[in-house]
């Protein structure tokens, strides 16, 4: 079994938070070892801040195009071609992309090793039959969405926010299962863009982090776009026939409801 010399730290996984701690680490002068299952990067770069920022941008321009009246200028319906509009997203991941490569992190005196780490002592951890061991460790592993176990929901076929922004169509109509800030910011995305949405939220309010106020005021911007808002409602099943999915929600003491969009279209 190879062994490795006692680094100062090991940052055991390659988002931000592991990205900082080898850079920092390595420029103060310890011995830095990152390892990565995947990709260098990490939610930021993959399925968080640079494309859901770039999406949002895109969408911003659009409403400003139908928006265009309360600056004084003639109201545009924006032509939105949903394939274009993903490329671009996909093409500011690119652009930053080389800022997370493995080589430079290698340049900065950071060993980067390929692989998933798991733990065979308080101070050693295994990657590939490669043993590491450290002063230090540094687990920066992240998270995924939590997919709630919604009868049909499997088999009908959905995507969360890591998959959002490698599609190659707008979708004609979206449930939003969740009222948290990536719900909610890809939910109006997606209507700005023009999808036809609902976000159906388990709790009160959307936001239930944030002060009621802005919550209030949110919900209010959101519909006056035409988002539909259920909240204190679950969604119960989700069934599909063909290119067709029809979500069934229920709030406590009601009846079911079904929330009925038209037919999947191509973005225009």
């Amino acid at each position: 079994m190879a062994r490795d010399q006692m680094f100062d730290i090991v940052a055991i996984g390659g988002g931000t938070a592991g990205l900082v701690t080898a850079a920092g680490s390595a420029g103060l002068g310890a011995s830095v070892a990152l390892i990565e299952r995947d990709r260098l990067g990490g939610d930021c770069l993959w399925t968080g801040c640079v494309p859901s920022k770039a999406l949002i941008s895109t969408a911003r321009v659009a409403h400003h195009f139908r928006d265009a009246a309360a600056h004084g200028l003639r109201p545009v319906q924006p032509q939105i071609e949903g394939a274009d509009v993903l490329a671009s997203v996909r093409a500011a991941r690119a652009e930053i992309e080389p800022h997370d490569d493995p080589e430079r992190f290698r340049a900065m005196g950071v060993d980067v090793v390929e692989g998933a780490a798991r733990f065979v002592s308080p101070h050693e951890v295994e990657v590939d039959g490669r043993r590491i061991r450290a002063r230090r460790f540094v687990v920066a592993t992240g998270s995924r969405a939590a997919v709630p176990p919604i009868p049909g929901l499997e088999e009908a076929g959905y995507f969360t926010h890591a998959e959002a922004f490698d599609r190659d169509t707008i979708p004609a109509s979206l449930a939003v299962v969740g009222g948290g800030p990536i719900g909610v910011e890809l939910a109006q995305a997606f209507r700005r863009l023009g999808s036809e949405v609902t976000v159906v939220e388990l709790l009160d309010r959307l936001m239930v982090r944030e002060e009621p106020e802005l919550a209030e005021l949110l919900t209010s911007r959101l519909r006056g776009e035409g988002i539909e808002i259920r909240t204190g409602h679950v969604v119960t099943r989700v069934d599909r026939a063909g290119d067709r999915r029809r979500v069934t929600i229920a709030a406590a003491g009601t009846r079911s409801a079904t929330i009925r969009r038209p037919r999947p279209r191509r973005s225009r």
